[in-house]
């Protein structure tokens, strides 16, 4: 899993690539949580090239997004496949953490 990190003005964009199992949340999750969770700005959050995802990436996405809502920043994800939004949907993900279809739902939705 490869975690790339790109500040462009008001937001933190994150592009994700890889599966997010076992061996992928174990190589990005301390990193990503770091970051994500310590962001002073609003993050959206790429799942474009995920192929799959995990309970342990459901579990990450949650953790971090609860540490953000804490301290009143918000998280989006958006962009995922049709495999990985089913999984997101099954899991009750997107009742917790927003989703959009692309990046520029996304930061509508983060800038809001």
């Amino acid at each position: 899993m490869q975690a790339e990190y790109q500040e462009t003005g008001d937001i933190l964009k994150v592009l994700l690539d890889g599966r997010l199992d076992t061996d992928g949340v174990h190589s990005c999750e301390l990193g990503f949580s770091a970051r994500v969770a310590s962001s002073p700005l609003p993050v959206i959050v790429d799942l474009a090239n995920v192929s799959f995802l995990a309970s342990l990436g459901v579990r990450m996405f949650i953790s971090t997004a609860r540490i953000r809502a804490a301290k009143g920043s918000k998280m989006i994800l958006f962009a995922p496949s049709d495999e990985v939004r089913d999984i997101i949907e099954t899991m009750g993900l997107d009742e917790i953490i927003p989703v959009a279809d692309d990046e520029t739902a996304a930061l509508a939705q983060a800038l809001a």
